[in-house]
């Protein structure tokens, strides 16, 4: 059994490929858990969410994509929103259920998802970039579900490397910049003048 904070996945949710992109590990929220913790990572390719909880030693240890639907659905049962939602593994099926009884049935995503460890930036460089606002409204909502009342997220662009997005000490994002633009303080001197 691995509980999972409704929150956070809702939150991972926002971050899955949609279904018109061919990358099918992408469809889904990656689970990561063991009796050391539990991880949750979603990615379209553009921008990522990874977000982190304490386990248990009762906690299983498994790793799988959730399908995006699974969690969507999951996500829309009604009653009380602060229940945990619990992530039973098995072979071919696994499940998803809650304490109000509800549950779902799913085979796990198949193949293996991206190593988001890889593309984590450790310390962007902090220089200018560009960003799709689509995208940072996604890093807003998430924020909206984890709790901020203004959806308040920190930022540390990478010039045009990935930049950071910090949303909660235990869930942080990777966006990456829109290429192709040259962006630098000297070019706003005109306003000050």
């Amino acid at each position: 059994m691995i509980l999972i904070n409704r929150n956070k996945l809702k939150a991972a949710a926002r971050f899955a490929a949609d279904s018109k992109d061919r990358r099918l590990t992408l469809h889904g929220v990656l689970v990561e858990a063991s009796p050391a913790g539990v991880r949750l990572a979603a990615t379209d390719g553009h921008v990522m969410l990874v977000a982190r909880a304490a386990a248990d030693t009762d906690t299983d240890t498994w790793v799988g994509i959730i399908p995006v639907d699974v969690v969507k659905a999951a996500l829309a049962w009604k009653g009380n929103k602060s229940l945990p939602i619990i992530l039973i593994p098995g072979e071919p099926e696994c499940r998803l259920t809650r304490a109000a009884g509800e549950a779902l049935v799913f085979v796990p995503v198949a193949g293996p998802f991206p190593d988001y460890r890889k593309v984590m930036p450790t310390a962007p460089d902090g220089k200018p970039s560009f960003f799709d606002p689509d995208l940072l409204v996604r890093f807003k909502r998430a924020a909206e579900d984890l709790g901020s009342n203004l959806g308040l997220f920190g930022l540390l662009p990478g010039g045009d490397g990935s930049g950071l997005v910090y949303l909660t000490g235990d869930v942080v994002g990777v966006i990456m910049p829109m290429l192709g633009r040259e962006c630098g303080a000297a070019e706003c001197a005109w306003a000050a003048a």
